[in-house]
């Protein structure tokens, strides 16, 4: 058993050197000027998502544009807890029309985004008929796609999303639930290894200092542990592509199924 001792550090070295996509994305951006800075100042392949209608929605959004980086709307949607939705919000009481009416308002207010997300929502994503309402709703404004924050373990928002042609991923990691450095690292380095283990994963944080700085400091040094940081757009297709590979390599599953009848 000499061997094991290389062979398990043979093993660690490939773990370590194996490759992945991560997407970060910082939520609720618009509120304050100075925490967007400090966000704008991390890589640009940091997404940003601002919240609709807010005093500094738009010039967030026409930074992030200037320096090349990708931004969302942060659709704030209902709660189970009814937190306030603030301005854009959307709630169980708005008809298909009023929906779609929001939509298009808060999406007027934030230029430039490449995708939507959900701001709380732990209610609203779990109801078919308004995820459908909202899905062909986005549908109306020219290939956005939307990312599921999963609020809520009974969200239909990813599902809904897929079935209505909406280019769409789900959240794999929140970073920054506790606003700790230590804790805000190890949920990075979680969603490191969510990005070897499936190739590709989404992790959601603030604009939180804690939050900041921590990434400031760990971001540019994933590239030399093989791991690619990249816009959501590019997870997305890179997921995509994914599926569709495995979708047209199952008639050989179909086949030997069908040997065993």
């Amino acid at each position: 058993m000499r061997w094991l001792p290389g062979l398990l550090l043979l093993l660690s070295t490939a773990w370590a050197q194996a490759g992945g996509r991560l997407a970060i994305i910082i939520d609720d951006l618009g509120n304050s000027y100075p925490p967007a800075q400090a966000v704008l100042q991390l890589p640009t392949a940091v997404t940003v998502s601002i919240l609709p209608r807010l005093a500094w929605s738009r010039r967030i959004a026409d930074d992030a544009r200037r320096q090349g980086r990708e931004s969302m709307l942060h659709q704030p949607m209902d709660s189970l807890a009814h937190r306030a939705l603030g301005p854009g919000g959307l709630s169980l009481d708005h008809t298909r029309v009023d929906l779609e009416a929001v939509l298009k308002a808060n999406l007027a207010s934030v230029p430039h985004v490449s995708g939507v997300n959900n701001h709380m929502g732990s209610l609203l994503t779990r109801e078919g008929k308004n995820m459908r309402w909202f899905m062909h709703g986005l549908q109306q404004h020219g290939g956005l796609y939307f990312v599921d924050s999963r609020t809520n373990a009974a969200s239909r928002a990813y599902r809904t999303a897929v079935d209505f042609g909406v280019p769409a991923a789900s959240r794999d990691v929140f970073l920054d639930n506790e606003r700790d450095p230590d804790i805000i690292r190890r949920q990075l380095y979680r969603a490191v290894r969510l990005a070897r283990l499936k190739g590709a994963a989404i992790a959601i944080g603030h604009p939180y200092p804690e939050t900041v700085q921590v990434l400031a400091k760990e971001l540019p040094l994933l590239h030399r542990q093989g791991i690619e940081l990249e816009p959501v757009s590019r997870i997305i297709d890179y997921q995509r592509s994914s599926r569709t590979w495995r979708a047209s390599s199952s008639p050989l599953h179909k086949v030997a199924k069908n040997s065993k009848r």
